[in-house]
Order: C-alpha cells, then sequence, then structure tokens
C-alpha cells in the first residue's frame, strides 16, 4: 500500500492523522499531572501537617493506591469494555471515571478518603492509558504510527512539568489550598477529554469487527482523504484490513491464558509485557514519584529547592523527549531503546558509587529518609544530580515512548484489545510495588537501591536486543509475518532489526510486485468497497 498513490492531499488532508492522533492524549495529561503532583505534595509541610506525617509505609500506600487501581481498571478494560463497548465510549467512560476520583481526592479530610479518591483515578487511569494508544494505532497510518502514539508519552511529560511548576507556586500558599489546589485542576484534562472524544470518531478496525462495514469506510475517507471514499489509499487500507480480519474470523479469539501459552501468542505476549516491564523496572516512576525526596539526600536544602530542582528534571523530561518522538519512524523502536537503558544504567551505578563513596549520610526523623548531606564534598553532591539529570534524559531519549508503541502494535485484531489491557497491566503491577516501596528503600538501602536500578538497566538493554524486533514502517497487518517461522532471537535476523525493510523480504517473494499492482489501480480495494 503506496501513502503517494492518488491525487495530491491538502495540507488539511495530511495534517487530520495528527489532529486525529493529538486530541485523545489529553487523557496522557492528566496522568502526568498526578505522577506530578503527588511528587511534592508528599514533601509539602501543608500537606504532612494536615495528614499527621505519614510514615514510609502510608506515603507509598498513597503514592502506589493509583496503581492498585490502573492495574485492575487496565484488566477489566481488556475483559469487558474495549470489545464490547468499543475504543471510542470506553476512554468517554475513563474520562468521566477519572474527574470522579480526581473530586474525591481533592475534597479528603483523612487518608482513607485520599487514597480511595486515588484508587478510582487508577481504575480510569488503567482504562485510559491502554485505550488510548490503542485507538490510535487503529486510527493513523503505519508512516506516522509511532510518532503520533509517542505524542501520548510527550503530553504525559508534559503534565508532569505542569505539575511540577503548579505544585512550585502553591508551595509557597500557607494554607491546605497548598495541595488541594494541584490536585483539583487536574480535572481540567479530564473533563476536556470526555468533550472531545464525542468529536472524534470510532476506531475503523473495530467497527469492520461488529460488521459496520460502511461507517469503517467513512471513518478511514474522513481520516485519510478529506471523506473521499474513492481514494486510492483509503480504498486499499480498507482492503487491508478487511482482508486481514475476515481470515482472523476463521480463528478462535484466544483466552488470557493462550496468549501466555500459545505459540501463536506467547512470544508476542511476552515482548509487550517485557517493554512495558522494563519501562517501570529501571525506576523513572519512582524516581518521578520521590525526585524531591531525592534531591534532599543530594543536599539539595528546604522543600522549595528541592521542588525547583524537580522543575528542572521535568523540562529535561520533556525536552528531549520531542526528537525521540519526532524520529521514532526514522530512527526504529529497537535500537534506541538498547542505547538508552545503557545510559540510564551508567548514570544510576555512578549515583550508587557517589553516594557510598562520598555522602555523609544522616537520618531524617522528619522526611523518615536518609540523607547524604555531603557537606565535606559538595561538587560529589552536584555530580549526584547532575547524573539524575542525565538518567532522565537518557530515558527519555529511548524508552519514554517506544515502550508503549510497540505493545500497541504487535498483536493481531482478534485479541489486540485483550492483549494490550496484559501488558498495560504489567506496567502498573511493577508500578505499583516499586511505587510502594521505595520510600522504605529510601531508607533501609539507599545508595544500593541505585545500583539495583543499574542491573535491571542492563538486563533490560541486553533483552531489548536478543528478542525485540523492530516494529517501524509495518502496518498492523504486517505484523503476523514477523512472528510466524521467524526465528526468537532477533538479532541474528537482519529482516526484524531493519527499521525500513523490503516488504518482500517480510512477506515472501513477489509481495512487492503484487503490492504495486494493487497500488496502481486500487481493484483489489474497489472490489471490496463495492461490498459495502
Amino acid at each position: 500500500m503506496n501513502p503517494k498513490v492518488g491525487r495530491k492531499k491538502s495540507w488539511m488532508t495530511k495534517a487530520k492523522p495528527y489532529i486525529y492522533g493529538i486530541a485523545p492524549t489529553l487523557g496522557g495529561y492528566a496522568f502526568g499531572y498526578d505522577t506530578g503532583s503527588i511528587s511534592g505534595i508528599l514533601v509539602e509541610s501543608q500537606f504532612n501537617n494536615y495528614f499527621h506525617h505519614p510514615s514510609n509505609g502510608l506515603q507509598g500506600g498513597i503514592t502506589a493506591s493509583i496503581q492498585a487501581g490502573a492495574f485492575v481498571g487496565s484488566l477489566m478494560t481488556g475483559i469487558f469494555l474495549a470489545d464490547a463497548l468499543g475504543r471510542r465510549r470506553t476512554i468517554l467512560g475513563g474520562a468521566a471515571l477519572f474527574t470522579i476520583g480526581i473530586a474525591i481526592s481533592c475534597a479528603s479530610n483523612n487518608v482513607q478518603c485520599l487514597i480511595a479518591g486515588r484508587i478510582i483515578n487508577g481504575l480510569a487511569n488503567g482504562c485510559t492509558a491502554m485505550m488510548v494508544p490503542l485507538w490510535q494505532s487503529e486510527v493513523t497510518p503505519k508512516e506516522i504510527r509511532g510518532r503520533i502514539i509517542s505524542l501520548q508519552q510527550c503530553v504525559i511529560n508534559f503534565g508532569i512539568l505542569s505539575a511540577f511548576l503548579i505544585q512550585y507556586g502553591c508551595s509557597f500558599i500557607n494554607s491546605n489550598a497548598a495541595w488541594r489546589v494541584p490536585i483539583g485542576i487536574q480535572m481540567v484534562p479530564t473533563i476536556a477529554l470526555f468533550c472531545v472524544m464525542w468529536f472524534l470518531p470510532e476506531s475503523p478496525r473495530w467497527l469492520l469487527s461488529r460488521g459496520r462495514n460502511t461507517e469503517a469506510l467513512q471513518v478511514l475517507a474522513r481520516v485519510h482523504a478529506n471523506g473521499d471514499r474513492d481514494d486510492a489509499y483509503v480504498r486499499a487500507e480498507y482492503a487491508e484490513i478487511r482482508e486481514k480480519f475476515e481470515w482472523e474470523q476463521t480463528v478462535k479469539k484466544p483466552s488470557y491464558f493462550d496468549l501466555l501459552f500459545s505459540k501463536n501468542y506467547a512470544r508476542r505476549t511476552y515482548i509487550g509485557i517485557g517493554a512495558q516491564f522494563w519501562q517501570q523496572a529501571v525506576g523513572i516512576n519512582s524516581i518521578l514519584y520521590y525526585a524531591p525526596f531525592l534531591f534532599q539526600q543530594a543536599g539539595v536544602g528546604s522543600s522549595e529547592a528541592s521542588l525547583l530542582a524537580n522543575v528542572i528534571e521535568g523540562v529535561i523530561l520533556n525536552v528531549v523527549t520531542w526528537p525521540n518522538m519526532y524520529y521514532l519512524d526514522t530512527w526504529g523502536r529497537r535500537k534506541p531503546m538498547v542505547l538508552g537503558a545503557i545510559g540510564m544504567g551508567m548514570s544510576m551505578l555512578l549515583i550508587g558509587v557517589i553516594l557510598k563513596t562520598k555522602g555523609d549520610p544522616s537520618y531524617s526523623p522528619t522526611s523518615h529518609k536518609v540523607n547524604f548531606g555531603f557537606t565535606a564534598n559538595r561538587p560529589a553532591g552536584k555530580a549526584v544530580i547532575a547524573f539524575l539529570y542525565l538518567y532522565v534524559a537518557s530515558f527519555a531519549i529511548s524508552w519514554a515512548t517506544p515502550a508503549w508503541v510497540v505493545p500497541a502494535e504487535i498483536f493481531p485484531m482478534i485479541t489486540r484489545g485483550r492483549a494490550n489491557s496484559m501488558t498495560t497491566a504489567m506496567n502498573w503491577f511493577v508500578n505499583f510495588w516499586f511505587a510502594l516501596y521505595i520510600p522504605t528503600a529510601l531508607n533501609k538501602i539507599s545508595w544500593a537501591l541505585y545500583v539495583i536500578f543499574a542491573g535491571i538497566c542492563f538486563l533490560a538493554a541486553l533483552s531489548t536486543w536478543l528478542f525485540q524486533p523492530e516494529t517501524a514502517n509495518r502496518s498492523l497487518e504486517e505484523m503476523d509475518a514477523m512472528f510466524e517461522g521467524r526465528t526468537m532471537w532477533v538479532f541474528l535476523d537482519g529482516d526484524l532489526t531493519a527499521v525500513h525493510p523490503r516488504r518482500e523480504r517480510l512477506l515472501g517473494e513477489g509481495a512487492g510486485e503484487e503490492e504495486e499492482e494493487e497500488d496502481k489501480d486500487g481493484r483489489k480495494g474497489a472490489r471490496l468497497v463495492e461490498n459495502v
């Protein structure tokens, strides 16, 4: 399928896939905002005084409650909602539930109420975090699919930075508004997401799976050709989707057991789960959730100063993620993930070594953390902060976006919703345990925590290099050719690691000629369109 076939498209027609791709990322903004806001709230004196200086375990419970809800929400969405209600209505429901949870958290007068609100937030977050990339992958063309799905992570990062800035400003408020206002503002993007989704189309692939062929064709025409159902690109895209779906109708829909253990799906499942597992296991959200504590450990000083250092971290995360997003379809997914994990590992290892050899540890009864004052060696403390920033930059240029893109790409339509719920649930599962344990780890094992993260980063690089194929520039319908009859040791197969593969090498000799012939007149697409 050649995107250059047909009449020259206007700039508005070319921009439409980007517009549709950007709009639902408001859910990602809400998620990122929550991540950033809780990190600052936990160090605020107003919050700690109101909730009687929660212990390490309780701090972890407050932070991890949203991940616990998200784990359940992701699985429930995959089982009951994604395929039954459709992508669009599921996102609408998630946005409404998210808003309710925020309202409860903002109005909470005890820890139990706060945690309950965050669990509801999590249920909604688990829903929208898996459904938005899934919707994007099924609506946008393969040439820009990685870039579009990556926008979700860029917006998450922007939400984190926004929260850091708002939290820093609110830290000077001498009342409970210092933490209630940052929480309440989060309702703005969730309400906006609910409104925006009313005007966006349903996934054409889901519509076709429900026998709503005419509507599926209309959506493809709306997104790709300004409503022109006779456009060659639209006809060929529709033909490819419908042909693949008709074949999938002859196959039994796999269960979760099949996804994990069937030879037809297990490899894809573990690659998708692995991408999400490593993204959290390398420690990025643990760093973001508790960054102000980490800066205080490095000797920054007051909570306001640590929040300001947090803002700088947020700026780095945002600025460095943008080239990752823009070039993801040029660089591919695989190489940045390998190199980025190595960069993160080196940064974490150096932080641990500096804390161990140059730090001056002392226990703070207020924060319940071990601080490394570096009173005798200020440059060492600055080096720790610099390597924290380098770690965040290494993550932003590598794992920030492809870990969400890969799981949304590799599964066939028949199981895409259920499989993505499983991979996203892994993200939340790891995120939950890390968020719950990190406050205690900062006290109990302190510098060794960074060394552990370094080892995990190096394992992530090795696993990706050994097992994860390159998925850039393949249509969703082409993914089967990468997994059927191909080696699991992908580094041995050049076709599986190439960013711009020859399509006939993946699909078999003659595929290139067949594709060219179909593109000349769109006959295959036209025949199927006539049957709508």
